[in-house]
């Protein structure tokens, strides 16, 4: 039988110094036990201490849990994560107040990392990033003063310029998964996410180190049919059984057969997405999909497509896709991101992004938070504060055509953000935003838009009261709400001007209202387009 240990055990097989890799995105695949260990051994003993975190999600419910647990000066020498803010205020101290090393990579890249290590080569080598903060001629993926290695490589293959993401030695590897058997194999039934686990304890055996699953329950030897064992024993080392309350499948749901695939439920049982200005923007975002679509939603404002396509009863003419490895049904609003309802498939991260990365995405939809006139966005960086770029350039980097969506105004806090008032059907502004998004100069490079331009791709901007295409000469104003001024309302709130496209019009009044019922009729026209 392989060891079971208590969590209280975890931190005796973690050194000052070592390097540990984890799981999870939202709270979902996170072993928070262990985490919750880790940190309340570091306050009563001062360690384990100096170790550097490698993870590929936000492992959080953006606020007090997750591994905001974890993140204090001290405990953690350096940070390399694919999203930052998500995984709390702890978290963005760390790297505001340069107490740790902060990196930021791609989620796709520190997805497929550990198959690499487990591989023993140098590191991951692809072109995602590449013109953007992710490149050493910028930033190398550095967050932070304290970040001095150079953990990203620019390197010419066959006589293009590639990105190497260098791989770490894990030390530890710290996984979960729903059961294990005597004999340490680790099940994930129950799991709304497949999360590379397997590929993660490789990579630890391949360093020499160790790894640690945190299950619901042991079960007898034998009991789990071959084909469902995610890690097969003989790469474990510790098995620990987790208390209910540090086992959420989401940061929202406790659990919810719908999203582990064990059941399938009436579309109708979907919460539809009540009329906001958020839903104005994905109602027009829905209208740049095309049938036959695979598409990306990424997490924010984007996301709501999903709900808006369902109630339009279009869903069935595209794929919607979650970068966590759902395929098929209906993602996951909010805090379930990432997860489906009814999907067809859910495979492992790594593989998802893998497709996203080799041109399958037809359409991409994102946030953003600033955009200069050449298309350069900046979805990264808040008021010098790191989020994090998380799934953005994998699926920027793809997808065929890109929409961006954001309200046209932000705020820095809650109460500075824009307000409006749909009830006229139009677009009332009743309190303008205190930040611009659409500046001269942005305040991290994430996406460059005219390097996507030159490789064939469409790019759009939407907002609540207007539409921007990029062409090679700028951003081109082509659409506006109805009840908005252009001067007062979109051009006195850019830092620059744009291109005004001789056939600017009206967007379609219909996404102001209550009821909409117009995207099944643009979807079947372009249908007859595409099959005459």
């Amino acid at each position: 039988m392989k060891k079971v240990i208590q969590a209280g055990e975890i931190c005796g097989y973690i050194p000052d110094g070592a390097t540990l890799f984890f799981t999870g995105i939202t709270m979902g695949n996170v072993p928070e036990e262990s985490i919750v260990e880790i940190e309340k051994s570091f306050l009563e003993t001062g360690h384990p201490r100096d170790l550097t975190l490698y993870t590929a999600s936000a492992m959080g419910d953006r606020n007090t849990r997750g591994l905001n647990h974890i993140s204090y000066p001290g405990l953690l020498k350096r940070v390399v994560a694919g999203h930052l803010v998500n995984c709390g205020d702890n978290m963005v101290r760390l790297c505001r107040e340069e107490k740790a090393e902060v990196y930021n990579f791609p989620q796709g890249v520190l997805s497929t990392m550990p198959r690499y290590i487990a591989a023993k080569k140098p590191g991951v080598i692809t072109k995602v990033g590449l013109k953007t903060m992710m490149d050493p001629r910028y930033d190398g993926g550095k967050m932070n003063k304290t970040a001095k290695e150079d953990l990203v490589e620019l390197v010419n293959l066959c006589g293009e310029e590639w990105l190497l993401y260098k791989c770490p030695k894990v030390d530890v590897a710290i996984i979960r998964g729903t059961v294990a058997d005597e004999r340490g194999n680790i099940s994930i039934y129950k799991e709304g996410y497949q999360l590379d686990q397997l590929a993660l304890a490789q990579a630890a055996k391949a360093s020499g180190g160790v790894v640690i699953c945190q299950v619901e329950n042991i079960v007898r030897a034998g009991t789990i049919k071959p084909k469902e064992v995610k890690v097969p024993g003989v790469l474990v080392d510790y098995v620990y059984v987790g208390k209910p309350e540090y086992h959420w499948q989401t940061s929202a749901t406790f659990y919810n057969p719908v999203f582990s695939g064990e059941i399938s439920v009436p579309m109708e049982s979907i919460p539809p997405e009540r009329l906001s200005v958020r839903k104005v923007i994905v109602r027009r975002a829905a209208m740049e999909l095309c049938p036959g679509d695979i598409v990306n939603l990424g997490v924010g404002t984007p996301e709501s497509i999903s709900s808006v396509a369902a109630e339009e009863g279009v869903d069935g003419l595209f794929t919607l896709t979650t970068e966590a490895g759902g395929i098929g049904g209906i993602p996951a609003v909010g805090h379930d991101f990432g997860c489906c309802w009814n999907a067809d498939a859910t495979v492992d991260m790594s593989a998802q992004f893998d497709m996203y990365d080799g041109g399958c995405l037809d359409y991409g939809a994102l946030g953003f938070l600033q955009c200069d006139p050449t298309g350069v966005v900046n979805a990264s960086m808040r008021n010098g504060d790191s989020i994090g770029v998380g799934g953005f350039m994998n699926v920027a980097g793809g997808a065929k055509r890109i929409v961006f969506t954001a309200t046209f105004t932000g705020g820095v806090a809650k109460q500075d953000k824009p307000e409006f008032d749909l009830s006229g059907g139009k677009l009332v502004i009743t309190k303008e935003g205190n930040l611009k998004r659409f500046v001269k100069q942005v305040e991290q490079f994430t996406f460059n838009g005219q390097e996507t331009l030159s490789r064939g791709k469409l790019v759009t901007f939407i907002t609540e009261r207007c539409v921007f295409r990029l062409t090679t000469e700028g951003l081109v104003l082509t659409e506006i709400a109805p009840g908005v001024d252009l001067q007062k309302d979109i051009l006195a709130l850019m830092e620059f001007t744009p291109i005004i496209s001789p056939d600017l019009k009206l967007m379609d009044s219909g996404l102001f209202q209550e009821k909409w019922g117009g995207l099944k009729a643009i979807m079947d026209k372009k249908q007859a387009v595409k099959n005459p």
